[in-house]
């Protein structure tokens, strides 16, 4: 098991992350309400984040209000080819999970990863076992129920070799809370040729501040499908997840959509390293700012292998002159034989297009809606059909409500 040094982790609690606004952690508490009653709002929020807590009993579903574990189930049929429970049961139970436990991302990082090592409450542990294929969704929601808390949470993934699996997560907040900070440390293991769909999806409030932080490992033939949805307001989030692929022949994808409006601050990207040859890498986003939304998206590609094709698009529609959007691209090859691409485009609505559609019998407003609604295309998600139609709902109900 990794030391922690509780030294270095006091040092790392007065640390800046490297990119996006600060945020004084000591203006939240830990306290909780302890509410552990799974009421109409939480299920109904919950679905607005893509997880359904009405099937709860029919899905293998985690559940965690705060930083309480409310419900975790493992269906019947997959109880040989899935582990899923708190990460505290899977330090207990097994030595080799101690062994990987903060490998994929520092608790030195900055402030957000020190405050989890420290004060570390929560999270999941998933092993999706050698072999096994789990068509049915894998659902997990985090849920801030208390007013200026810090929820903390730390999660690992393992998708086993040759295993196959689609996980949803779904973070947001009671509706009715002000402010609070929500920080998530999540190390993903994708082992030789294991193929794993993860979807993120994120709703929050005008007095939320989120801060993600994610490693991941790809082996030889393995396949990662990163895909993180935010929806509406949120004050602040800062996201930079790091990849290192190690085999031959993985394929990684990190793809963002992203509807923001408000007064919401982001900077999010991801950085993918390359370390073997023949590997195929796509950083994506597709973003809608409206208000007085700041936007900075970075993303970078270091390529040391031979044989490896790298693409990043950053593509942004604003929707005011309150706006601003940024993209930074950044692609570095050590290898000749790499071919790293990049391209970005930012802009307002095509009036041709508008034109087009008003032509045929459409108000300017539902022209709007359907090319905002194209824009944020979800196929290159590649998500099985009834999770493409999850997140669908979930964009559908969002730009609706705003």
């Amino acid at each position: 098991m990794m030391f922690l040094d509780k030294e270095e982790i006091e040092k790392a609690l007065n640390k800046p992350a490297a990119y996006g606004p600060d945020v004084d952690i000591s203006q939240y508490g830990m306290e909780s309400f302890g509410q552990s009653n799974l009421d109409e709002t939480i299920v109904r929020e919950s679905y607005n984040v893509g997880v359904d807590l009405s099937r709860r009993d029919q899905l293998n579903t985690y559940l965690q209000i705060d930083h309480d574990v409310v419900f975790k189930t493992i269906q019947k049929k997959f109880e040989e080819d899935i582990e899923l429970m708190s990460l505290t049961e899977a330090l207990e139970k097994y030595e080799w999970v101690r062994d990987i436990y903060w490998k994929l991302k520092s608790p030195y990082e900055d402030k957000y990863t020190a405050f989890v090592a420290k004060n570390e409450k929560s999270g999941y542990f998933l092993r999706i076992l050698e072999g096994r294929k789990i068509h049915l969704p894998i659902q997990a929601c985090f849920f801030m129920y208390s007013p200026s808390l810090v929820q903390s949470i730390h999660n690992i993934i393992v998708a086993e070799e040759g295993s196959e699996a689609n996980v949803i997560t779904g973070c947001t907040n009671y509706s009715k809370i002000a402010n609070g900070l929500h920080i998530g440390v999540t190390e993903i293991y994708v082992k030789n040729n294991a193929k794993l769909n993860y979807t993120m999806i994120h709703r929050w409030g005008r007095g939320l501040h989120v801060r993600p932080r994610t490693g991941i490992i790809l082996e030889n033939g393995a396949k990662l499908l990163y895909n993180y949805v935010v929806i509406g307001e949120v004050g602040s989030l800062q996201s930079y997840p790091h990849a290192i692929v190690e085999g031959k022949n993985a394929r990684l994808s990190m793809n963002n959509i992203l509807y923001v409006v408000g007064e919401s601050n982001m900077d999010l990207g991801g950085e993918v390293n390359v370390k073997d040859a023949g590997s195929g890498i796509e950083l994506v986003t597709n973003a809608v700012a409206s208000g007085r939304t700041k936007l900075m998206n970075r993303g970078a590609i270091i390529s040391e292998a031979p044989k490896v094709k790298g693409h990043i698009s950053c593509r942004a529609l604003m929707l005011s002159n309150e706006a601003e959007v940024s993209a930074i691209p950044v692609l570095v090859s050590r290898n000749m034989e790499s071919e790293l691409t990049h391209e970005a485009a930012i802009g307002k609505i095509a009036e041709e297009q508008l034109f087009y559609l008003r032509a045929r019998g459409l108000r300017r407003e539902e022209a709007e809606s359907i090319l905002i609604r194209g824009f944020l295309d979800i196929s290159m998600m590649e998500l099985p059909k009834h999770i493409e139609k999850t997140v669908e709902k979930v964009i559908e109900l969002a730009m609706k409500g705003f």
